[in-house]
C-alpha cells in the first residue's frame, strides 16, 4: 500500500519549538495543518476545522491541561476513524499506558524525525479512508531496549 499521495488535514498540538518545524514539513508534503500551542484552544477549534489526524505531545507549556485528559477530550469529540498520534519525550511505561487508555493510537519518541512522523500520518490517513484508525503500536519493552532516538519502538499488528 502506498500512502505518499493521500491528502489530509492535521491538527498539531504542541507548545514547544518543534511545532512549527513539523507544521512546515507537513505543509511541504501537501497536507493541511492547523498548529496550536494550547490544548484548550485546540478543543475550541475542533467544531470549526476539518481534522483527519491529531498529533499531540503529553506535556504543554501552559500546564492548563495534562496530556491524558486532553487525549480523552479529543477522543470524545473526534469521529471513530480519526487517529491520535502522541509525539513525546515522556517515555515512561506509565505515560505510554495512560496515553493508550486515554485514546491515543500511536506513540512516537521525541525527538522524532519529521519523515518518520509524516510516514505515520500518511498511514493514519490511509486507514481513515477505510473508516479505521491506526492501532496501538507500543510493546512493553523497557526503555533500555529502545532503538536509536527518534525511532519508534514497538511492533505493528497485522490488520
Amino acid at each position: 500500500m502506498t500512502t505518499a499521495a493521500i491528502p489530509g488535514q492535521v491538527l498539531l498540538v504542541n507548545s514547544f519549538d518543534d511545532r512549527e518545524m513539523y507544521a512546515e514539513y507537513f505543509r511541504d508534503a501537501g497536507l493541511g495543518v492547523d498548529a496550536v500551542a494550547d490544548p484548550a484552544l485546540a478543543l475550541r477549534l475542533l467544531p470549526a476545522i476539518r481534522c483527519d489526524v491529531v498529533i499531540t505531545d503529553l506535556v504543554f507549556a501552559t500546564g492548563a491541561m495534562a496530556g491524558a485528559s486532553f487525549i480523552r477530550e479529543l477522543r470524545a469529540r473526534l469521529d471513530r476513524s480519526t487517529s491520535i498520534i502522541v509525539v513525546s519525550g515522556r517515555v515512561r511505561q506509565e505515560d505510554r499506558d495512560e496515553a493508550r487508555r486515554a485514546g491515543a493510537d500511536l506513540f512516537l519518541i521525541k525527538p522524532a524525525l519529521p519523515n518518520a512522523v509524516l510516514f505515520e500520518v500518511r498511514r493514519a490517513l490511509a486507514r481513515r479512508r477505510d473508516g479505521r484508525r491506526i492501532e496501538w503500536n507500543w510493546n512493553d519493552l523497557p526503555p533500555s531496549a529502545s532503538a536509536a532516538p527518534g525511532n519508534r519502538r514497538g511492533r505493528r499488528r497485522a490488520s
